[in-house]
């Protein structure tokens, strides 16, 4: 494990990269009120029994072509 030392007189984080990326999406979609929308509807959805899981779905795709 490595250590850093910085002189600050302000109070900092430190994160990884991967974990900045990921703060960044969840910003980017809890900012987009549609896509908010679309998720909310889709989770109603699936508790109420409307949703289908991928495997099913493929299963229909592959049917109808």
């Amino acid at each position: 494990m490595s250590t850093i030392t910085i002189e600050s007189d302000k109070p900092m984080i430190l994160i990884s990269v991967e974990e900045f990326e990921l703060m960044q999406e969840k910003i980017e979609i809890l900012s987009n009120r549609a896509l908010l929308k679309d998720i909310q509807e889709a989770l109603q959805e699936h508790e109420e029994g409307k949703s289908i899981d991928f495997e099913e779905f493929w299963r229909k795709e592959i049917s109808e072509t």
